[in-house]
């Protein structure tokens, strides 16, 4: 999601079917991605060895023809085409579910 929207966590919850959502505890992004807080972006997926990461994008992002990440650190920022980003999850072993948020 665009980082200027603030995510309704309650009607996320509904929307992916979760019981129960929360924010990763830095215990939990070191772990699952190797890396810290902060930092996380599409491509710390590639450490997540596991693939028990659901990946959601917000419906409204995701029209834009490029989104711009941190490359798993904040110093810098890549453009990528939403399509490559796509290729990049699948191509990696993650599918993603893309989201009405409002």
């Amino acid at each position: 999601m665009d980082d200027k929207k603030p995510l309704d966590m309650d009607d996320f919850k509904v929307q992916v079917g979760a019981n129960r959502i929360r924010m990763a505890s830095l215990d939990s992004l070191a772990e699952k991605m190797n890396l810290p807080a902060g930092t996380v972006s599409p491509f710390g997926l590639l450490n997540n060895e596991e693939k028990d990461i659901h990946v959601y994008f917000d419906k409204e992002i995701v029209s834009e023809d490029v989104m711009t990440f941190h490359p798993n650190t904040n110093e810098k920022t890549i453009f990528i085409k939403t399509q490559d980003l796509f290729r990049f999850l699948e191509s990696i072993g993650f599918t993603y579910e893309i989201v009405i948020l409002p």
